[in-house]
C-alpha cells in the first residue's frame, strides 16, 4: 500500500499543503497522525480528500461536509504499525535527541549574548550618567562667579578623560547582535 506525505497529497490534488492539513484536521477520525504528529495518507484517505475537494468545488462548506457516509478507515493501531515500518525507530530517536540538544544549546547561547549586551549597555548608561553629572557641575561652576580660577581638568576629570580617550571598539558580539 502506497503512503503519501502531505506535500505529495497536496501536489496530487493541486491544492496547498495547508489546505490538506486543514481538511485532515477537520476530520481527525478519518485522517490519523503518525506518532510524530504528521499526516501520512493511504489510497483510501486520498480518495476521501478528493471527495472533500469535489464537494467544496460544488459549493459545500467544509463545516457542512459529513464523511460518515464514506467508509471509515481501519483502526489507528494497525495503520501506525505499518507507518512505523517506513521510519526506523532508533536513528529517529537519536536524531530527535540531537535536535533537542542543539535547540537547548542555541537557546542558552542566545541568552548569554543578550546578557552580555545588557551588561555593556548598562555600563555605557552609567558612563553617560557620570558624564552628565560632571557637565552639570561644570555648568553650575561656570554660572557662579568664583574667586579662584581652577583648571577644567580638576572640575570634570571623567568628562575630560572621556574626551581625550579614543572611543572604545565595539565587540564582535555587539556588532552582530546590536539592539
Amino acid at each position: 500500500m502506497e503512503m503519501l506525505k502531505t506535500k505529495e497529497a497536496a501536489e496530487l490534488l493541486s491544492v496547498s499543503q495547508t489546505t490538506i492539513k486543514r481538511w485532515a484536521a477537520m476530520f481527525p477520525n478519518f485522517f490519523p497522525k503518525d506518532r510524530f504528529g504528521h499526516y501520512i495518507f493511504t489510497g483510501q484517505e486520498i480518495g476521501l480528500l478528493k471527495s472533500i475537494k469535489e464537494r467544496i468545488e460544488h459549493g459545500e462548506t467544509l463545516d457542512s461536509i459529513n464523511l460518515a457516509g464514506n467508509k471509515q478507515p481501519e483502526p489507528a493501531e494497525p495503520l501506525q504499525d505499518m507507518r512505523r515500518l517506513h521510519i526506523p525507530d532508533k536513528p529517529m530517536e537519536e536524531l530527535l535527541s540531537r535536535i533537542v540538544h542543539i535547540e537547548h544549546s542555541l537557546d542558552q547561547k542566545a541568552d548569554e549574548v543578550v546578557s552580555v549586551q545588557l551588561l555593556r549597555q548598562r555600563e555605557e548608561l552609567e558612563d553617560l550618567r557620570q558624564m552628565i553629572q560632571q557637565l552639570a557641575v561644570s555648568i553650575e561652576t561656570i554660572q557662579k562667579p568664583t574667586s579662584k580660577a581652577s583648571s577644567s581638568e580638576e572640575l570634570r576629570p571623567i568628562a575630560t578623560a572621556k574626551l581625550q580617550a579614543p572611543p572604545r571598539k565595539r565587540g564582535l558580539l555587539r556588532t552582530l547582535f546590536s539592539l
